[in-house]
């Protein structure tokens, strides 16, 4: 197992505010069956999917759960970039039988953070995902972990998303605000439904300000509310009340 410097700037406190109903969210998923891997896809390419990923799971670790990110992009694989891991080996090596599962996990700064990136790419993606050395992989991970997070290629792209979207419990859709088709998102929708994925909802990416100025508005108002708290006792304490 490696161990590597995570390296992510800090969220801001209404971003790391909405991982945090986002994690929560899932929690109240599992009514059923309790949500243990998760697959997160986009429509098109640049919509927040893996920045969405690296977030969420950092978030859950922060709760105590004890959580593995795997980077299931063979086309355009991100987390070695984002997470600037110096472990060349990785998913692929995995299911190619050149690694073993020690091999391939790196443990970040961060505790319960753990990740897998997708290791040497490969020339034929969908038919890696599609063997069965990648399923006995997600079997594993659930028994080592408590939540396995699965950062895949845009859908509306190619077809690798679905293949490990039907092996898992739950799919999430990241959507860039105001910049995918209502026909794109529904093709999407349809292609997810045709493998029983279940899909669990979707993130809206990439709001303006102007437009989340109502959420804003709400977080400023608790933000002054305990300032304007703080500051009654301080005059509180001034005064020798």
């Amino acid at each position: 197992m490696s161990k590597e410097l995570l390296t992510k700037e800090k969220l801001n406190e209404p971003a790391e505010e909405a991982y945090k109903v986002l994690r929560t969210n899932l929690q109240f998923c599992g009514y059923d069956r309790k949500i243990k891997t998760l697959t997160i896809t986009s429509c098109t390419p640049g919509e927040g999917k893996t920045t969405t990923s690296i977030n969420l799971a950092i978030s859950m670790a922060k709760s105590g759960v004890k959580v593995v990110l795997v980077d299931a992009d063979l086309r355009k694989p991100m987390l070695l970039k984002n997470l600037r891991s110096s472990n060349t080996k990785g998913l692929t090596s995995y299911i190619s039988g050149n690694a073993e599962l020690d091999d391939i996990i790196n443990n970040s700064s961060i505790e319960n953070f753990y990740f897998i990136t997708c290791g040497p790419k490969p020339p034929n993606p969908a038919e890696l995902l599609s063997a069965k050395r990648f399923s006995q992989l997600i079997d594993e991970l659930e028994t080592r972990f408590d939540f396995v997070i699965f950062d895949t290629p845009p859908l509306g792209s190619v077809i690798d998303c679905a293949i490990i979207a039907s092996q898992t419990d739950g799919t999430i859709i990241v959507i860039k605000s105001k910049s995918v088709s209502r026909n794109n998102v529904q093709r999407v929708k349809e292609q997810l439904e045709k493998v029983n994925a279940k899909i669990l909802g979707v993130v809206l990416n990439k709001i303006s300000r102007g437009d989340y100025k109502n959420h804003l508005g709400y977080y400023n108002y608790y933000s002054e509310k305990k300032y304007n708290i703080k500051k009654w006792f301080e005059r509180k304490k001034n005064r020798g009340v």
